[in-house]
């Protein structure tokens, strides 16, 4: 079978609060003192993406030229989460940029592609996206190729998802459990990380060209992480020698983050946690112990929790919601907050009768969250709550909805600056406080 080469080219940033010289295409991978591959994060209000931005609005402008290319297709679309993190990548024949996010919630990756023949998010300021016609190492994955229909199963695509007239094996999603769905034909084309013959590449990366796509916290373009065999990490994973991959969001956005793919520091401040494939899922998960307030412990049952980093709620079940619900309302009323349902009551939100902003985040709780083995995640305020300028004081705590009955899931906005390793080789989850 004759399959295609691909170029995956990932920017290369330093870990720092400003950037004085952003990356450009020469700017190569790194591999660190542990061995392991690593790669730049970015935010969408990260300045090395604002000034790529800034000059594809200049060339829109005819400040320059108008040919000037936007070297980063990103989405400018409010409903992405703030706090989604990003990697640049490459793909095809010629190389078109992409920002993309690392989600360990799903195992197939995609891009948004070109021509779009059911309905295309717009595309107005974000430069050029995919185009696999104009990709001339592009393959099509076949409706008889066993990948067709292994992705099929793991992805439990209830009818066959195949055109029949291209022979094409196509794929739909579902994310946390919502109606927000991708459809698109799975594709190979080139791939390579690092520069040229400085990095490696691949004969066959595997990925979705996405053709019909709801932008929103759930989904931008996404490197799975999951354990499948089409997933971005297991078809990374064997250039490594050790089955890991490591990552930080910094909480302030314009700085770079980081992901590592690889062997690890196993530094002594590192607490680690038991690590185990979620219950009928290929993502990952832990075992939530306990919810603890102010140093009061939740009455909670133990109970498994998944790993999610496309996802910016963390979910609770119930009745651990409940609770933590009406502690969280008895701190806020001192601070003239009150409750209110106007997001949903799923969701836990605040206002101020007198229209007053909030700044006293000292005042309020600090959660920890306690995981198997004594690990325990203690969460500030700023890492527990948003302020939401339609609902007020909200928090990131989300309860589980009937959608996602009995399933409790670890958001991002949960982890800001704290380093996670995912260790599959050694079935073990690290926290590392302060790592970025």
């Amino acid at each position: 079978m004759d399959f295609a080469i691909v170029l995956l080219l990932l920017i290369l940033a330093p870990r720092m609060s400003s950037c004085t010289g952003c990356p450009s295409s020469t700017f190569d991978h790194v591999v660190n003192s542990d061995g392991a591959l690593e790669f730049p994060l970015f935010q969408k209000d990260h300045p090395c993406v604002q000034q790529h931005y800034l000059v594809y609005r200049r060339s829109a402008g005819n400040i320059v030229q108008k040919d000037v290319p936007l070297p980063i297709d990103l989405i400018r679309d409010d409903s992405i989460n703030n706090f989604l993190f990003l990697m640049p990548i490459k793909l095809g024949t010629p190389p078109v940029w992409n920002l993309v996010a690392v989600d360990t919630g799903a195992s197939l990756s995609f891009v948004q592609c070109e021509p779009c023949t059911l309905r295309c998010h717009k595309q107005s300021d974000a430069g050029e996206i995919f185009d696999p016609s104009k990709s001339s190492s592009l393959t099509r994955v076949r409706c008889s190729e066993k990948f067709c229909d292994l992705i099929h199963r793991a992805l439990r695509l209830q009818t066959k998802a195949c055109l029949e007239e291209e022979n094409n094996c196509l794929y739909t999603m579902t994310f946390g459990g919502s109606s927000t769905y991708s459809t698109g034909k799975l594709v190979r084309d080139r791939l390579a990380i690092g520069q040229y013959a400085k990095g490696y590449s691949f004969p066959s990366f595997l990925f979705g060209c996405n053709l019909d796509t709801e932008y929103n916290q759930y989904e931008a373009g996404i490197l799975g992480f999951a354990d499948e065999p089409f997933s971005f990490f297991e078809q990374v994973g064997p250039l490594v020698g050790y089955k890991a991959f490591s990552y930080c969001f910094p909480s302030d956005k314009r700085k770079a983050g980081y992901l590592s793919i690889g062997n690890y520091s196993r530094v002594s401040s590192a607490t680690y946690t038991p690590l185990f494939l979620a219950f009928r899922r290929s993502t990952y998960a832990l075992k939530l112990d306990e919810v603890v307030v102010n140093g009061v412990a939740l009455v909670t049952t133990p109970a498994e929790m998944i790993v999610d980093t496309g996802a910016k709620w963390t979910l609770l079940l119930a009745h651990t919601f409940d609770q933590l619900d009406m502690v969280i309302t008895e701190a806020m009323k001192p601070l003239k907050y009150n409750r209110n349902n106007l997001k949903g009551s799923e969701y836990m939100c605040f206002e101020n009768d007198l229209f007053q902003p909030f700044n006293n985040w000292t005042a309020l709780p600090a959660v920890e969250l306690k995981f198997d083995m004594g690990v325990t995640l203690t969460l500030p305020p700023r890492s527990s709550l948003l302020i939401d300028k339609d609902f007020g004081v909200c928090s990131y705590f989300m309860r589980d909805s009937g959608l996602t009955s009995g399933v409790q899931i670890l958001g991002n906005s949960m982890t800001r600056s704290v380093g996670v390793t995912f260790d599959i080789q050694g079935g073990r989850f690290a926290f590392r406080n302060g790592d970025c």
